[in-house]
Formats: structure tokens, C-alpha cells, sequence
């Protein structure tokens, strides 16, 4: 059962991930002694047992089949529709929590009213930072220096804008957007704001709230006081995204771009991303045509 009134509402969307989800829920579980919360879990059709599992292990989830794959924004504001928390923690279901993590986040959520959304530094099973924690608007040279690695080696700010290069990992900042797998926001901020806009299916929802969230004249805060893991990838199968996924995946960033770049500029950028996408979504569909091979 739900807790009445809780401090936060926490929000999982899952798609096959059945052990992640478990794993993540136990993570939760380790919190419910220092914080009120309730949990949303919104699954998008799986076809298989991963909500049942779920709501029969931790039965006081609210447990939520939807019959279609909703994608990750539509689903996440079926959820919201649901919370009741003054705050809400939209969480990938391949998180796992440390003990006392999620009162120290709402600590410091509650400690700047400033903030509409922190979130804590991100790494893998490794310790091996996130790089999506601390993002800057994705230009067309920071999100190529980004996926070709040359950001690595090209230090300065334009080429490391997309993940802030110049922000260390342990350094608390103020970005521009950070990643869906954890955003905690008061939920007065979202009541102002809305949740995530549904013309994305996936992959730039989080960034578009984001900066509609700095647009209303809140912070969007990295906060590496807390270490939380996100496995990442925790849907894909045999090392490829779902096909719907994988679609979203190169068609997101056009329409994004049209959105926040308005103007001829903008429309000049976004076309030439939406051809070099497509180029790249066909590669990617002959590669899972081919069985992931080549």
C-alpha cells in the first residue's frame, strides 16, 4: 500500500527489466526508515512478468500494466497523474540507491528553493562516472565530440558543452539539463512547468523539461555529494536498443533542436541533423537486420 501524503513520489517506468527493477525496488526499500514515499511503476507492455514480479515482491508499489509502450514521457505523466508526493523522483528502474541517499537528496532539494531539479552523480557498477549527469545544450560539434570521443582529447568548452567538461565530476554545479535516470523536482515546480512533452517518445525529453524548467527561472543542480548506480542500457537485448527505441534514438534530436532553436538558423541545423540521423538510423537497422553483426 501507497503511503498517504508522502514526502516524495517516485516514478518508474520499466520495460523489460525484471531483475533491474527488483534490484532497484530492494534499493528503495533501504530508504523507507528515513523518508515517506510511494512508488509509481508504470510498465511499458513487456510481455512478460516483470510487473507481476514487481508488485509480488514489493507489494506497496502501485503497480500499473499499460497495454502499448507508451514510450518514456507519455508513460512517466501517466504515472504523475498518480503521485501525490511534495516532491516527485522520476528513476530509471537500473538504479540501485545507497542507504540514506534519497534523504540527503531531498535535504538539499529542500535546503535551495531555487532548485527545480537535482540530481546526484551517476556511475556505473565500475564507479565509472555517468557522463549524462552534467549536460550543456547538445550543439551539433559538442554532440559530435561527444559520440566520436574527441571530447576527450578537445578540452576546451565548445567542444565538451554537452556533458560540461569544465564542471569536475565531484564539483557541485548548476547545468543545463542532466539525465532522466534521476530527477527530483518539487512537485509546485512541475504544477508550473508540466511534465515531459510527448512529442518525444525518448532520448531528449529529459533535456527539453530541463530547460523549460530554467526558462520558468529555476537551477538545475549536479549534486555529487551522493553516488547513485545506473547501470544504463538495462532494456536493451544482446547489446541493441528495442527497434522503438533505436527509432527515437536518431529521430529525437531534429524535432528538438526546431523546438529550442526557433528561426532560420535553427531550421538550417535541424534539417541537417534530421538527414545525418537518418543516415544513421538506416546503418543501425541493417546492422539488426544483419543480427547486430558488421
Amino acid at each position: 500500500m501507497n503511503t498517504p501524503n508522502p514526502e516524495v513520489s517516485i516514478i518508474i517506468v520499466s520495460y523489460r527489466c525484471r531483475d533491474l527493477l527488483l534490484e532497484c525496488l530492494e534499493s528503495l526499500e533501504l530508504q523507507r526508515a528515513e523518508v515517506s514515499f510511494d512508488v509509481v511503476v508504470v510498465d511499458n507492455a513487456s510481455g512478460d512478468d516483470t510487473l507481476s514480479a514487481a508488485a509480488a515482491a514489493y507489494p506497496w508499489i502501485d503497480a500499473d500494466a499499460s497495454a502499448e509502450n507508451l514510450g518514456f514521457a507519455r508513460a512517466n505523466n501517466r504515472a504523475l497523474e498518480r503521485a501525490t508526493g511534495r516532491a516527485i523522483l522520476f528513476l530509471n528502474p537500473d538504479t540501485v540507491l545507497p542507504t540514506g541517499s534519497l534523504r540527503a537528496c531531498l535535504d538539499e532539494l529542500w535546503a535551495g528553493p531555487e532548485v527545480g531539479v537535482l540530481t546526484p552523480k551517476l556511475v556505473d557498477r565500475e564507479g565509472r562516472l555517468d557522463r549524462r549527469s552534467k549536460r550543456g545544450f547538445p550543439t551539433i560539434w559538442s554532440s559530435f565530440c561527444y559520440f566520436t570521443g574527441l571530447d576527450q582529447r578537445f578540452t576546451g568548452r565548445r567542444s565538451t558543452r554537452y556533458t560540461m567538461g569544465w564542471l569536475g565530476e565531484d564539483e557541485i554545479g548548476d547545468v543545463e539539463s542532466v539525465s532522466g535516470a534521476f530527477m527530483l523536482m518539487p512537485t509546485r515546480v512541475l504544477d508550473e512547468i508540466g511534465g515531459f512533452d510527448t512529442d518525444f517518445f525518448m532520448y531528449a525529453e529529459d533535456i527539453d523539461l530541463c530547460l523549460r524548467a530554467i526558462a520558468a527561472g529555476y537551477k538545475v543542480r549536479y549534486w555529487p555529494k551522493v553516488t547513485v548506480v545506473h547501470v544504463g542500457a538495462g532494456s536493451n537485448v544482446d547489446g541493441m536498443r528495442p527497434a522503438a527505441a533505436d527509432e527515437a534514438y536518431f529521430r529525437t534530436m531534429a524535432p528538438f533542436i526546431r523546438k529550442h532553436r526557433p528561426g532560420i538558423r535553427g531550421r538550417v541545423t535541424a534539417a541537417a541533423v534530421g538527414v545525418a540521423a537518418e543516415g544513421m538510423y538506416a546503418a543501425s537497422r541493417l546492422r539488426r537486420d544483419r543480427g547486430g553483426s558488421g
